[in-house]
């Protein structure tokens, strides 16, 4: 009586069909969800912490803001104190590259290295930042993760799965967010506590090396901006009047002025009256960011740009 022999399948092939497989259901899933942030874009903030913000905010303008719109927009460079504007009461041709923790010279130097040609750009005096580029957005503006990420929105940060559900969360209860600001806005002892704080450190003198070597790469990338016909135009956004002339403000203030002369330059001046609300001192409630983006609005058109 004859016997079967059943001849195994050899590893490495079960192993290959697997990986196709995968490979296979990989793609249909990027595929689809591609398909849906294209037809439903991500509307709320994706972010996970300050640093995401950063980088999603320079995606955005590296992958998503084509350059023949960017020549007729007036570009918003700053601090996180200029990320509480309300970009969208200025207009479809405004837009905003503050960024958290860093400081106008890193919203400068995205410009040059994008190529993209505004026709202005508002630059935020109250915090100027280091002259290196972070090496989150050296990396976004490498060929290996620039040309994927403009090809594929799915690869972009802003549109990372985890981020969209945690922003969609948040989303759902940014009422309760906001009225846990306000509450702790109204906790007047914690507020003259780290005002304090921040007082204190503002009066600290920065080393005149530090701000030279600051200003200098300042004046070079404005320099270069203008060779290219770029408008600029110098705003700085009110603090709380504890901090508005403390050692810090005032000298970075003076520096500017010396740097870049009144008689060359065009400033957005301070309110004459500061009677914002700040959540901390240094940056505007939700209500007042409105009040001052209106302020802003208003002296920018009064101006020849």
């Amino acid at each position: 009586m004859s016997q079967t022999v059943v001849h195994p399948v050899p590893l490495f092939i079960f192993n290959f069909n697997m990986i196709k497989k995968s490979v296979f259901v990989f793609i249909i899933l990027l595929a689809l969800y591609e398909l849906i942030i294209r037809i439903f874009p991500v509307q709320w903030d994706t972010s996970q912490n300050d640093k995401s913000a950063n980088l999603i905010s320079a995606q955005n303008f590296i992958y998503n803001a084509p350059g023949k719109k960017v020549k007729n927009d007036t570009v918003i460079v700053g601090s996180s104190i200029s990320r509480k504007l309300i970009t969208g009461i200025f207009g479809n041709n405004y837009l905003n590259i503050s960024f958290n923790g860093w400081g106008s010279l890193d919203g400068l130097e995205l410009i040059k290295r994008t190529g993209k040609i505004p026709s202005c750009v508002l630059v935020e005096t109250n915090e100027i930042g280091e002259p290196d580029l972070k090496e989150g957005i050296k990396s976004s503006l490498e060929p290996l993760v620039y040309y994927p990420n403009t090809l594929l929105r799915s690869f972009q940060l802003r549109n990372q799965p985890t981020g969209v559900l945690i922003g969609f969360l948040k989303n759902l209860m940014k009422e309760k967010i906001a009225e846990a600001k306000r509450k702790k806005r109204e906790n007047t002892e914690l507020y003259n506590y780290n005002l304090n704080m921040i007082q204190n450190g503002f009066s600290k003198e920065i080393p005149d090396s530090l701000l030279k070597k600051r200003f200098y790469a300042l004046k070079e990338l404005v320099a270069d901006l203008e060779k290219q016909g770029m408008g600029i135009i110098f705003f700085e956004i009110p603090m709380s009047p504890t901090l508005e002339n403390t050692l810090q403000i005032a000298t970075t203030r003076n520096y500017f002025h010396q740097f870049f002369p009144d008689t060359l330059y065009q400033y957005i001046l301070l309110p004459k009256v500061n009677n914002y609300i700040y959540s901390d001192g240094i940056h505007l409630t939700a209500e007042s960011a409105i009040e001052y983006t209106y302020y802003l609005k208003n002296e920018i058109s009064k101006l020849d740009h």
